[in-house]
């Protein structure tokens, strides 16, 4: 499970739910979204042969793109404590909360980016849950 970025929960959907308007955004923003950040990607790594996207960034660089703020540092900190993480699920959880921000189109990696990367990487553990 180490070599895994993200682990989502879907619940199966209830036929009467099926009947319900759509929420949230559409496949057209979303994809829209998904383009931005990847261009923002492209242009962070324009100058570094090899690397296209944030999942081709290690070491010194990923340190210094994905660096999130205080909170979020300490929420990062706190779960590699508190849960065993392994190095290479820190630097997992560094790439998806840039990627988050990303998508947000943030500048820096803060709090909220690093709580949600955190909460994909620990979804079904059952201590992470309350369980």
């Amino acid at each position: 499970m180490d070599r895994f970025d993200l682990r989502v929960e879907v619940p199966p959907v209830a036929y009467t739910d099926l009947d319900l308007p759509p929420s949230g955004d559409s496949s057209a923003m979303v994809a829209a979204r998904v383009a931005q950040a990847r261009a923002r990607q492209t242009a962070r790594f324009a100058a570094h042969p090899g690397m296209r996207v944030n999942a081709d960034v290690e070491g010194a660089l990923l340190e210094e793109i994905a660096r999130p703020d205080t909170e979020g540092r300490a929420l990062l900190l706190q779960a590699a404590d508190r849960f065993g993480l392994t190095a290479r699920a820190y630097h997992r959880l560094l790439r998806v909360a840039r990627t988050i921000a990303d998508l947000e189109g943030a500048d820096a990696v803060r709090a909220p980016h690093m709580a949600e990367a955190i909460s994909y990487r620990l979804m079904g553990v059952p201590e992470a849950v309350g369980g």
